[in-house]
């Protein structure tokens, strides 16, 4: 696995948000859940032809999705925020992918500080360190990742879990992964997952 670059806690919500398909209305991006900036409040540039592709992707679908069909803002995409996962660096980084003229297989991983607004509790913080590992080949399934996710837990000491599916606007399927905590005596979630949309 190579280092992804994850050096700006500052992301647009294009790159947040949109780019992974979370629609601009969702619940997740209100002053809830997110925290957004003032100073810069927006981003001053977006990769134009792409940023073109996700909004007709939002709007009208594409790459076998129906789209959302709604209109789409670059008013809203452009505002920035402490990004809410390292999810967005994964985006820019499959994003430079896709650009290359020859495809190759790649792994990459990040360890970085991510920020939500959350009600803090024994399970939530409003700033904490997310785990992030993307595999880019042809022919994988969802037993590659399960394989994958199994290994790394068992790796770090956790041996019980399970995988329940999940929804996330980016992956299809998606899952989520559950280990059981024994100062709680409850399983928490301890990783969200999936296989990239095209």
């Amino acid at each position: 696995f190579t280092e992804m670059p994850t050096d700006n806690f500052v992301e647009s919500s294009f790159w947040n948000f949109d780019a992974l398909f979370q629609p601009q209305q969702h619940p997740a991006r209100d002053q809830h859940d997110t925290f957004f900036l003032q100073d810069p409040a927006e981003a001053p540039e977006l990769p134009a032809g792409y940023t073109a592709k996700v909004k007709k992707v939002h709007s009208q679908g594409g790459y076998g999705s129906q789209g959302y069909k709604y209109e789409w803002r670059l008013e809203e995409a452009r505002r920035n925020l402490l990004r809410t996962h390292t999810t967005s660096a994964s985006a820019r980084v499959l994003y430079r992918l896709a650009r290359q003229e020859k495809f190759s297989p790649v792994k990459y991983f990040s360890i970085d500080r991510v920020f939500r607004n959350e009600s803090l509790d024994a399970t939530h913080l409003a700033e904490f360190h997310q785990v992030e590992g993307v595999v880019a080949d042809r022919g994988l399934t969802l037993g590659h990742l399960m394989g994958t996710l199994q290994q790394f837990f068992t790796k770090l000491g956790i041996t019980q879990l399970r995988f329940k599916p999940a929804y996330n606007p980016y992956t299809e399927p998606s899952m989520e992964v559950f280990s059981y905590h024994e100062g709680l005596k409850k399983w928490v979630e301890v990783g969200n997952s999936g296989i990239f949309r095209p």
